[in-house]
């Protein structure tokens, strides 16, 4: 008897090892999986109706169009982003900003912002240096010294977006892939204007800016994109759309001034001459 229920017990205990082993093995059930993980695997590589991925909560990219919670908005006002490339002190002691703009932006190729005691920052003012991009909110009230130099205002508001190259993006647009299961929403394929950057997908929604008739948009338009930090792992990356504009190539003055030659080069031309 004591051998039979050994048995027993023996079987059972295989029959649950094998039923272990057999859920192991078992596809995991990902018709619930969050769209974070899915925009990163192999089917969304391929950019079309089909590989859309609707927005959702779990989402890194969630709300296309939603813009930190902490950035201050301003109605009724101008706004320029773009990169602090000095600072100066103006006639009244107040301490200005001078900017040039978001590369392949509409705005103004150069201004200056005089901070005064009422401008609002969403961010430590201190710490604004030179190549800080910002967004600032400015008033009608404007002056210019002389044609040459840049208009100056002063800001009212202004909202750190961190670093231009991480949310500005400019690029020739390859394909528009809307999705079939949410109106106003889909997806943008860009390939880059600079050519050390890389191709990328903008998902974009209801709510996103566009600067532009969308209608009419086409491949091989070239467009300029705000868009957010945070990023697929996926080749191509995607990120959210903020705001999508017409390109604006960049004046021969805003061009970044080339490297100075260094001491290898200087004896190079040296020793060939």
């Amino acid at each position: 008897m004591k051998y039979t229920a050994n048995i027993l017990i023996a079987l059972v205990a295989a029959a649950a090892f094998t039923a272990c082993g057999n859920a192991a093995i078992q596809a995991p059930d990902t018709s619930s999986a969050p769209v974070s993980s899915a925009v990163s695997s192999a089917a969304s590589l391929a950019v079309s109706s089909e590989s859309v991925q609707p927005l959702s909560a779990e989402n890194p990219l969630a709300g296309a169009a939603s813009m930190p919670e902490s950035k201050i908005a301003v109605t009724d006002a101008a706004i320029y982003r773009g990169v602090v490339e000095d600072f100066a002190v103006n006639d009244k002691g107040q301490t200005v900003l001078m900017m040039r703009r978001a590369e392949g932006s509409g705005y103004a190729p150069r201004m200056n912002f005089a901070l005064t005691e009422s401008t609002s920052y969403n961010f430590d003012e201190i710490s604004i240096a030179n190549g800080a991009f910002l967004e600032i909110y400015y008033g009608s009230n404007v002056t210019q010294n002389t044609s040459e130099t840049p208009v100056e205002a002063e800001a009212v508001a202004i909202n750190d977006l961190g670093v231009e190259d991480l949310v500005n993006y400019n690029g020739t647009l390859v394909e528009v892939s809307p999705d079939p299961d949410k109106d106003g929403a889909g997806q943008l394929l860009l390939d880059p204007i600079n050519p050390n950057g890389m191709q990328y997908v903008f998902n974009y929604d209801s709510s996103t800016q566009f600067h532009l008739d969308f209608d009419t948009l086409k491949p091989g338009d070239q467009l300029n994109v705000l868009h957010s930090a945070a990023s697929t792992r996926s080749l191509p990356p995607q990120s959210a759309a903020f705001e999508v504009a017409p390109y604006t190539a960049p004046e021969a003055n805003e061009l970044p001034l080339p490297a100075a030659p260094g001491p290898d080069a200087a004896a190079t031309e040296i020793a060939t001459a």
